[in-house]
């Protein structure tokens, strides 16, 4: 694992819950995975404020930088094919 890799891995864990569930599962299952342009974007997201990731994360705000709007839309739609998943695991 390169070391850019761990450190994004890292990075993921803010120490708030609501965030920490978002962003670990999908680091952990997309980051050794991600297109430079995604990997970037996703960098890009983690540099930001834990107040303003949670807004966003909640639909809230949105942000500026369609970079960012394009990294949180992803693990969004990361959460919800896991979800699905699981829900079939249950079925």
């Amino acid at each position: 694992m390169s070391t850019e890799i761990s450190r994004l891995l890292w990075r993921c864990r803010r120490g708030a819950r609501e965030l920490d569930s978002l962003l670990v599962p999908y680091g952990t299952a997309r980051i050794p995975e991600l297109e430079p342009v995604e990997l970037a974007n996703f960098s890009m997201l983690l540099k930001q404020q834990d107040p303003d990731l949670l807004s966003w994360f909640l639909g809230r705000t949105e942000p500026d930088q369609p970079a960012i709007a394009a990294a949180i839309h992803d693990v969004l739609m990361f959460r919800e094919k896991e979800k699905s998943c699981q829900q079939k695991n249950y079925d």
